[in-house]
């Protein structure tokens, strides 16, 4: 072992991370173990199969396509995940031979079973990295329950790539029953190297020194590898694999690498020190005095995740003339040629997660959309693919970003912006001040570090800012002013309906017939309009419906087209931005009109009021919206049917923009329903969330009650003149 050491408890508990358990067919007890490989894939022995079975262990005829039940005990402890066997390497003698493993063999060949989960694996579930099998390498594995107490550290004594043997210490935990198909985690390479495969027994009678002790033997990576693709199964491809062999990490890219450090760490004083830092920040020991050579070093930093990045963000602060930061973009360029060292420290990595983890929970729609609009043309990892993200995806995500540009020009002579950095931008304009200032702040100090032109990250800056406002300002607008006259048929509306430009400037709509209209007539009069105005723009459009303090309770969004010829019926609600307005309670109000504009104004930086049976009544209302939350411009309204027009009444009288309730709810009991909808999320992302759980619930009904409604009086987004002038409800011709 040289200057770094193994890597510390903490770090080689990630290896448990990919360590799966394999329960008897009575679930009562765990027959051994085995590690995820990819996708819904695990690997195991056969004769851990075997052993769950209730077979003798070393019976070679495969079992056919048998359920089994297994466990992810540190990704998700406590819950069982359903397999099935798809893949069979039965136990075989050593010699070639036909037949059974003898009785009594010491080892054998094959052993090994693939199995595939019948659900999704954990969402934090990853694959692991894999690397060769060799003598020296310090080893750590788990028994198939995934105590964290079970673990037993052994070394390589010796591995001819067929079998390898392990010796244990004679302190702690000895690798025993149920450790069989574990993965074996190498500390100094944070890689999977073989399986657990058996351990060495005593002969019988007493014990005498020459025996042996703790010994086990396992089947090496290389062997697994093997095997597999003898059996026509693909060998692991979702992690990464580390080879030891000579020539793995290619000559020249060492050569690439150890050049810039010997021009930044060849005072071996300042040297030991960036590695004692770069040791503790990686859960490496190292050694208390010396340095590391410049070898060694070099090796480290081409082998060991985020080594690289972490080390020149250490030495980033130092860089005072153009000669090191020329040596320091040449050490990035050439990490950039190895799987190792990503592009992220592991501070930075660190932080950016825990920054997107609040994103995240506070607008699980955000992320997959930034990405979208960020990287149109970049093939997006899977969790942005979803309409919603998952904060056990994140690492994931990062991943998936950081190691690919984002496609754009720089100036001449500086690095490109990576498509990670390009995405954060657009995450930053579409979250609150906060987290916005944060994670702009985050990108500037990788900038730095990277040695990106500030101009090049300005323009990813501005093209994010303008993503945003564009997506505040709908592309294609209608606006439909409903009106119900005395004598009309029950559930018929007059209806006008005008086109709204981009730049604000409405026309009415030709409708022809002044009579009232059925909801099903006016859907299809909706669409139609839409219809002829969509073209080239983009985005969901956005559909007005202005209506009176009676027409506040309309299922407007769950109106469908009656026309016959529609291919895809659907409601209105699910294809567009379906809110209401309502400024006739505001325009009675003394102070309506500058309350709504003041809230509205105030719509990024105030926190929403959810108004539940706990509030305390329209008196207490009226005092919240004065004083703690006077520029609050956001209410959920979680109460019963007799309680809600009164509130509604109050809120749009002291001029609350953004109103949300469950129209179905007959109490403040139910408001778990509309949870799914994120009510106190990001606000301009609201709009989408209520469509897209429109969508889910007209697809079915059961699954959810919740029918949301959305008031949604955008201050930026002005009335047809008519509707300014008069409201049809006071007898304006609303044809």
């Amino acid at each position: 072992m040289g200057w770094f050491g193994s890597v510390s408890d903490g770090a080689a508990d990630e290896g448990r991370g990919g360590l799966v358990g394999v329960l008897s067919a009575d679930h009562r007890r765990t027959a051994g173990a085995g590690v995820y490989l990819a996708h819904r894939t695990l690997l195991t022995c056969a004769h851990v199969v075997n052993e769950a079975l209730g077979h003798d262990i070393l019976e070679p005829r495969y079992p056919g396509p048998t359920a089994l039940q297994t466990v992810f005990p540190e990704l998700d402890p406590g819950a069982r995940h359903p397999a099935r066997l798809v893949a069979w390497v039965p136990p075989r003698p050593v010699d070639g031979s036909d037949g059974p493993v003898p009785c009594g063999a010491m080892e054998w060949a094959g052993d090994l079973a693939v199995l595939e989960l019948d659900g999704e694996p954990p969402p934090a579930a990853r694959p692991v990295a894999w690397v060769e099998m060799a003598t020296g390498q310090e080893i750590r594995t788990w028994y198939g329950g995934g105590q964290r107490f079970s673990y037993a550290d052994v070394r390589v004594g010796s591995c001819n790539g067929r079998v390898g043997y392990l010796d244990g210490q004679l302190s702690g935990a000895a690798i025993g029953p149920g450790y069989s198909g574990g993965p074996l985690w190498s500390l100094h390479d944070a890689a999977v190297v073989g399986l657990v495969a058996g351990h060495v027994s005593q002969p019988g009678g007493p014990f005498e020194a020459q025996h042996v002790l703790r010994r086990s033997w396992a089947l090496p990576w290389q062997a697994v590898r093997r095997e597999l693709e003898r059996a026509g199964y693909p060998a692991p491809s979702g992690g990464a694999e580390v080879s030891h062999a000579a020539g793995s990490t290619a000559d020249w890219v060492r050569e690439l690498v150890l050049g810039p450090l010997r021009t930044l760490l060849g005072e071996p004083a300042l040297r030991a020190d960036q590695c004692r830092a770069l040791a503790s920040q990686l859960g490496l020991e190292c050694a208390s005095a010396g340095a590391p050579s410049i070898d060694e070093l070099a090796s480290l930093l081409l082998s060991v995740e985020r080594a690289l990045p972490t080390l020149v963000e250490s030495l980033a602060p130092t860089l005072g003339d153009s000669i090191p930061r020329a040596e320091v973009n040449r050490l990035l360029s050439a990490g950039r040629l190895a799987e190792a060292p990503r592009l992220l420290s592991v501070a930075e990595h660190q932080s950016l997660l825990s920054r997107l983890h609040r994103v995240a929970e506070a607008d699980s729609f955000l992320l997959p959309r930034a990405a979208r609009a960020a990287l149109p043309h970049t093939p997006l990892p899977e969790p942005l693919c979803a309409a919603e993200s998952e904060r056990e995806s994140l690492d994931t995500v990062v991943r998936g970003l950081e190691m690919c540009g984002d496609g754009a020009s720089v100036p001449e002579e500086t690095p490109g912006v990576p498509a990670l950095m390009r995405f954060v931008e657009h995450v930053a304009a579409g979250s609150s001040t906060r987290e916005c200032v944060a994670l702009q702040g985050w990108n500037d100090r990788l900038a730095r570090r990277l040695g990106i032109h500030s101009s090049a990250l300005d323009e990813r800056r501005s093209d994010a800012l303008a993503w945003i406002g564009r997506r505040t300002a709908p592309e294609t607008r209608v606006v439909v002013a409903l009106d119900q006259h005395p004598g009309d048929p029950r559930d018929h509306y007059h209806a006008a309906v005008w086109r709204v430009r981009a730049d604000g400037v409405a026309s009415r709509a030709y409708t022809g017939s002044t009579r009232p209209r059925a909801s099903g007539e006016i859907a299809t009069l909706v669409r139609e309009v839409v219809g002829s105005m969509e073209g080239t723009h983009g985005g969901t459009p956005l559909v007005e419906f202005v209506v009176d303090r009676s027409g506040l309770q309309l299922p407007v969004d769950a109106w469908e087209p009656t026309d016959p010829s529609e291919l895809v019926p659907a409601a209105l609600g699910e294809d567009f931005h379906v809110v209401l307005r309502c400024p006739q309670l505001r325009r009675r109000s003394r102070t309506g009109v500058g309350d709504w504009r003041r809230r509205w104004a105030a719509r990024d930086h105030c926190v929403p009021l959810t108004v539940d049976e706990q509030t305390g009544g329209d008196r207490e209302l009226i005092r919240l919206l004065r004083t703690t939350h006077r520029d609050c411009s956001r209410v959920v309204l979680h109460c019963g049917r007799e309680q809600r027009p009164r509130l509604l009444d109050i809120c749009l009288a002291m001029g609350v923009p953004v109103l949300l309730w469950d129209r179905a709810a007959t109490g403040g009991d139910t408001a778990h329903h509309l949870q799914k909808v994120q009510p106190t999320a990001s606000l301009a992302e609201l709009p989408e969330r209520v469509r897209c759980f429109r969508v889910d619930t007209c697809a079915d009904p059961d699954a959810s009650p919740a029918r949301p409604a959305l008031v949604w009086e955008d201050a930026d987004l002005d009335l047809p003149p008519e509707l300014r002038l008069a409201e049809p409800w006071d007898g304006a011709d609303a044809s």
